[in-house]
């Protein structure tokens, strides 16, 4: 799908158009700080507390731009040897980081999320106890997602979740089957709290969508254009839970994972593809740590009261 490809309008009351509205103020402002363009007036549709929050993103985005790092890409970085990580450099502090031919590996973002809103952020997962808590009890003889030893085992709240409008099945993909919702955000599930939570985070997803908007602006318009056109699928194949579910979807990308309290080994994601970037916000208190990532030879710098928003294409 090429950017022309694009003409798509938002259904008047979908929440997708608040994602519009911050995506376009976040990058007018980011145009503005870095390029001198013409000052950024936000849309007055945005809420006030939102855009404060706009604000402090484009800030670390920005000494981000300013701060780039150069990596090569290792083939062989995936290992399980600790020690070795220990020798990775180490960044701590808003960075982009690029391979030898200047294309964009990763955004390492910490600090653009409040404390603050880190806070309300972790408590909206309470209403997501029941399926975080049944999430533990599914088994997967070679899968570690759900894998109890990776638990903090004394942690009150803990367990695994995706979420998703529009996917296909696992073993059900093009061209014989089509992606359908979920199934914590199908209707006959509204009382697991997954429709709830998605509907009281839609701002915050604006937000992450806007951020995308500003490092990758083809990837968001690709995202948007796509939630946009799955309406038209939901109504030619009568899918009540996908009419249902996308007005209140307001992320451009189609999935979230949620994992609560939970270490992640060393992987690779298989599904990636080099121009895709992925997202990844980390919120609660916690002991400082590092993510390491084998491939670029980098440990990013976990800090408690510090999140990170990064994209990487390496894993």
């Amino acid at each position: 799908m090429h950017p022309e490809e694009y003409t798509s309008n938002i259904p008047r009351d979908w929440r997708m158009n608040l994602t519009s509205q911050v995506a376009e103020y976040m990058q007018n402002r980011f145009r503005e700080e870095i390029f001198e363009g013409p000052r950024a007036l936000p849309n007055t549709s945005i809420p006030v507390p939102l855009l404060c929050r706009a604000e402090r993103v484009i800030a670390v985005i920005v000494q981000a731009y300013q701060h780039p790092v150069i990596v090569n890409t290792v083939r062989h970085g995936k290992t399980l040897d600790t020690g070795a990580s220990l020798h990775y450099q180490e960044i701590n502090i808003p960075t982009v980081v690029l391979n030898a031919n200047g294309n964009v590996r990763l955004w390492y973002l910490p600090g653009a999320i409040s404390h603050a809103y880190q806070k309300d952020i972790w408590n909206s997962l309470h209403s997501l106890r029941r399926p975080l808590t049944e999430s533990l009890n599914r088994y997967c003889p070679r899968g570690w997602r759900n894998d109890r030893e990776l638990f903090h085992q004394a942690a009150d709240l803990k367990g695994s979740l995706d979420l998703s409008p529009a996917w296909y099945q696992q073993g059900h993909g093009p061209p014989n089957f089509h992606p359908e919702v979920s199934k914590l955000l199908k209707s006959r599930n509204a009382h697991m709290g997954a429709r709830g939570w998605v509907n009281d985070m839609s701002e915050f997803h604006s937000l992450l969508s806007g951020t995308l908007s500003v490092i990758h602006p083809r990837m968001y318009e690709a995202g948007r254009e796509v939630l946009i056109r799955l309406n038209d699928l939901a109504n030619r194949r009568d899918d009540a839970d996908m009419r249902s579910i996308l007005p209140i979807w307001s992320s451009v990308y189609n999935s979230v994972s949620i994992m609560v309290n939970r270490a992640t080994p060393y992987h690779i994601d298989i599904n990636g593809r080099e121009p895709w970037l992925d997202m990844l916000v980390t919120v609660g208190e916690y002991q400082p740590l590092d993510f390491v990532i084998p491939t670029l030879e980098l440990r990013l710098r976990y800090m408690p009261e510090r999140t990170s928003v990064g994209w990487d294409d390496a894993n």
